[in-house]
Parts: C-alpha cells; structure tokens; sequence
C-alpha cells in the first residue's frame, strides 16, 4: 500500500462529524504518528510503500478513531503551549483554550519567586508550562486522582521541572499562603454530558462533570480561596460559556473581585482572574 492509497482509504473509513471535519487530514496525522514522520513527508512523497507494521498500526487507529476514542489516547501525547504531553484515559486531554489560562497566569505581575498552586492539575500541563516558563517560581499541584498524579508525575519528569504534588480534594491537601492559585476545574453541567462530541465523553467523567449548573466545583474554591491566597494574591480560572456573571457574583460572596475577564479566539469569556477586595 503506498501513502496515497493509506490516505484515501482512512479518509473512506473515517466518519465526517464535530470531531472530524476533515477525514483526509486526521487520516494524514495518524498516518504520520504512526510512522513516525512528518505530514509533509507523506505529501512530498505519495508513492512512497508504507511499512506492514505501520500499516497494522495505522489501520488499528483508524479504526478506534472512527468508534470515537480520542486521538491523542491512540497516540499517547498531545501538544499544549508548544510542548508534548503524555495523556491517558485517565486525564483530560489538554485543549487549546487552555492555553490562555497559562498565558494569563504568566501575565501577572508576581514576585520572581511566587509561590503558585495548580488546583486539579489532572495531566499537569498548566502546572508543567508555568514551571518551564517561570523557573524560581515554587509551583505545587493537587489532584483528588492518584492515576492522573502518576501521570503528572511522569510528565513532569519529561519537561525536567520541579513541582511538588499532592493528594486531595481541590486545595485541602497543600498549605497556605499562595501567591496565585489556577485552576481548570470540571464546568460542564451534569445535563450536558450526554450531548458532548464522543471524543471528549472519552475524557473522565470525573474531569467534566461540573455538577447541576456546571460550578460545584468551582463555588467551592472560590470559598475557599480567602484561606489560600495571601492579602495580595490572585486566582486565575478556567470556566465555561456563560459562566462569567455567576462566577463574579459567587466570588463576590466569598469576598473576592474579578479583576479581568478573558476571552478566547471565539468571544467566550474563559478566563477570569480573581483578587481579594
């Protein structure tokens, strides 16, 4: 089989839906993955006879794919703020808006040494970029999931940086003061689940359910947030659409200010950043 047959027949074999909009290019990635190239080597040479063992592997993954199963769980890795990150079953893949929890939190004016707290830190990603990014910052994470701290624990060890992790429920497990705690907590409503793409319903349930209105989780870190931050701390948060009103008006229950809003490449406000008043 060359790579041009390879491309035309997983593009045949892959569904057109929200999580596949171009068949011909997720077959053109996996492809590659599985053999270990570039995409451009496939186009630059499509007579090219593709291997029998890449071609088994290649078709078991187009096979998954197409039953739903997330890319970057047949591969294993996933790209986040120009890095690779080991992902599995048992975490959620890193998205893209998610950078711009890490970009915001980068953009803070904090000490050189701050102390920050990655809440949920699930694959470690969020927590991993801020330690590359800013090395005499004391980065620690939590997580409630012994396996995603395994898996954090391994991608740290990956990026060669140092964060301290711990077990437990949001921030009980790790002491005060922090300079700036983040977090990407679970946001979509229990209701919702059900009509998520099949990709991200491979995710853990654990890792998206975010309860009646999607902030259980959420409400109960901004509650806990006076304890956590020093007098001149912040928070940065992930959140969904529409949220923004009701995370402003919880946090301002729990003596906290929002002091910016930000939006990603779609209008959605995603990011909020929080003070104490």
């Amino acid at each position: 089989m060359t790579v041009e047959e390879a491309l035309q027949s997983g593009a045949a074999a892959l569904p057109t839906r929200e999580g596949i909009p171009d068949p011909r290019r997720e077959a053109a990635w996996l492809l590659a993955r599985a053999w270990g190239v570039d995409e451009i080597t496939l186009r630059l040479h499509p007579e090219r006879e593709v291997p029998a063992e890449i071609e088994a592997r290649y078709r078991s993954w187009l096979e998954r794919r197409a039953a739903g199963e997330p890319a970057h769980h047949l591969t294993g890795f996933c790209p986040f703020w120009g890095r690779e990150f080991l992902v599995t079953p048992e975490v959620l893949v890193p998205r893209p808006e998610t950078e711009l929890l890490v970009q915001t939190a980068l953009e803070l004016p904090l000490s050189a040494t701050a102390r920050v707290l990655d809440v949920g830190t699930g694959s470690g990603c969020v927590a991993v970029c801020m330690a590359a990014e800013r090395p005499r910052w004391r980065v620690c994470a939590v997580d409630r999931s012994p396996a995603a701290l395994r898996v954090a624990g391994r991608n740290i060890e990956r990026h060669g940086v140092e964060i301290e992790l711990f077990l437990g429920d949001l921030a009980s497990a790790a002491a005060p003061p922090w300079d700036l705690v983040v977090a990407n907590l679970p946001y979509i409503p229990s209701s919702n689940l059900e009509r998520l793409p099949k990709e991200v319903r491979h995710d853990p349930s654990a890792a998206l359910d975010g309860g009646a209105d999607g902030l259980d989780l959420v409400r109960a870190l901004l509650a806990d947030l006076p304890r956590l931050l020093r007098v001149c701390g912040g928070a940065v948060l992930e959140i969904g659409e529409n949220q923004a009103d009701a995370v402003a008006t919880v946090a301002a229950g729990a003596g906290l200010a929002v002091a910016r809003r930000v939006r990603d490449i779609g209008g959605c406000e995603r990011v909020v950043v929080l003070q104490p008043t």
